[in-house]
């Protein structure tokens, strides 16, 4: 009995060992952008066989996309294509930029991300984010890729709370990029998911503490289809604004939700 305990004690304490050394690798590994490689390909396989229509308001980002599952009948009227991918960070948008973006021809580009790189194993700060954030709009420039873009504010999560701080942070750098760049756009979702304590709102994340539920999703839907609308109906009076024009900030605190 004795040496079968300390058998399964082994068998036990090296399958722990692999585990941790797969998870290392996989936080890590994630961080670069050919890790993702697989998930893109398979975008580009899924519009061989099925083209998605020109001029959509393009979802681009990780987790908080990438699990939107109801994202296009959330949005209806809108056309919209979810791109999501991964615990993609700004810099794997950039990198990809002309392969799940330029091919689309966006009316709208839709930014959640910021969350992944915070998180990373390697450290960054809300400044390493917000240099990420402006590569990323010079690149898809770059590209010819002229549709405005709404970068969405990074939500606090239950797990992840530590990290609050750096991520209101980040933030308020979002806000401010998008006040200095034509066709750059903010909208700040976070004071709704707060109750009046500064406790984040039960019901609005999965059981992981870090994705949003179906609660959740709704909530982001009510908040970010009118800036949407609105973004796509000047649209056309941007474009003919001066370069170096403001930016806009779609506050939404006057419409924040108490409960359920």
């Amino acid at each position: 009995m004795g040496r079968f305990a300390i058998s399964l004690a082994a068998v036990i304490g090296g399958s722990l060992v692999l585990l941790f050394g797969f998870l290392v690798y996989v936080l890590f590994a994630s961080g670069d952008a050919s890790y993702w490689e697989g998930d893109i390909a398979a975008f580009e396989r899924r519009d061989i066989s099925n083209p998605p229509e020109k001029g959509a308001v393009l979802f681009i980002g990780g987790r908080d996309v990438r699990h939107w599952d109801t994202l296009a009948a959330d949005m209806e009227p809108l056309h919209v294509l979810n791109r999501g991918f991964g615990g993609a960070r700004m810099a794997h948008l950039t990198h990809y930029a002309s392969r799940i973006i330029k091919p689309y021809e966006p009316g709208l580009i839709v930014v959640l991300a910021g969350d992944a790189d915070l998180a990373d194993v390697r450290g960054r700060r809300p400044e390493d984010v917000l240099a990420r954030a402006q590569i990323f709009l010079a690149a898809i420039r770059a590209h010819e890729i002229k549709a405005p873009v709404l970068f969405v504010s990074i939500p606090p999560a239950p797990m992840r709370m530590s990290r609050w701080p750096g991520v209101n942070r980040t933030n308020s750098l979002f806000a401010g990029l998008a006040a200095e760049h034509e066709g750059v756009e903010y909208i700040d979702v976070t004071p709704g998911l707060f109750e009046e304590g500064e406790e984040l709102r039960s019901g609005l994340f999965r059981w992981d503490g870090m994705s949003f539920s179906e609660e959740g999703y709704d909530y982001l839907t009510r908040q970010l289809k009118p800036a949407i609308k609105d973004i796509l109906k000047e649209k056309n009076i941007r474009r003919k604004k001066s370069p170096g024009g403001e930016g806009r900030r779609h506050d939404t605190s006057d419409n924040r939700e108490t409960g359920g």
